[in-house]
């Protein structure tokens, strides 16, 4: 995506397409009532939890819930187009990510390059025109007192470049550091709908059995299964 803007009106359209498909199949009142995720949320009663696997049981408890109302679609051609729809949203999200890491690391290697080669050759003309225009003033002694600050003044180009190349590469580096902490997090959520799914439009049980939840649980070190 060349935008956010764009980025946003693509997902609006895929999004949309999946509402209008629901509206269709008659789930628009039961998709309403999945995406508010559980009644007695994690929490809910004062037991202890990590924000992460609070997200995680939301997640997982909304998927079932959107799983459960789209297989209970009886056209199955409609089902398969159901699932279609939802998947796009899905890889359209997951592409756009992929995009922004290798964006990102073209960054990283752009600022490293810029923060490598400093504007040596632009401190040089300035101080060979501080020089020249010293010397034309006052002479020889214009000229000494040209080199002199012409020195400093190139000192100054490179020690400028340096901190602005030092500024990208930072910034580079941490919109790199995030985008990756995103998509590793991504990892541990399952798909809504499995790619045999969508082209079969049969309910895989082994989908069923991948939760957030678990996963977000064992990568903490708080598997309790």
């Amino acid at each position: 995506m060349d935008s956010f803007e764009e980025f946003e009106n693509e997902l609006e359209r895929l999004e949309r397409v999946c509402l209008e498909l629901e509206d269709q199949a008659g789930l628009s009142e039961i998709m309403n009532r999945s995406r508010e995720g559980r009644f007695f949320p994690l929490g809910a009663f004062g037991e202890p939890f990590i924000r992460r696997e609070y997200f995680a049981e939301e997640y997982d408890a909304r998927r079932e819930k959107t799983r459960d109302a789209y297989f209970s679609v009886t056209d199955e051609n409609l089902r398969k187009i159901l699932i279609s729809a939802c998947r796009n949203v899905g890889n359209f999200k997951s592409r756009c990510l992929k995009e922004d890491i290798l964006n990102a690391n073209r960054g990283v290697i752009a600022a490293n390059i810029k923060l490598q080669q400093p504007p040596w050759g632009k401190a040089a003309l300035v101080g060979i025109g501080a020089v020249a225009l010293g010397y034309l003033i006052f002479g020889v002694a214009g000229a000494i007192a040209g080199a002199v600050g012409g020195f400093f003044w190139g000192q100054a180009i490179i020690s400028q470049a340096r901190n602005e190349a030092s500024a990208l590469l930072a910034e580079a580096k941490a919109d790199l550091e995030r985008n990756q902490k995103i998509e590793a997090d991504n990892a541990l959520v399952p798909e809504l709908f499995s790619q045999g799914e969508e082209l079969s439009g049969k309910r895989d049980t082994n989908v069923d059995e991948q939760h957030a939840f678990t996963n977000v649980a064992q990568t903490a070190g708080r598997a309790e299964l």
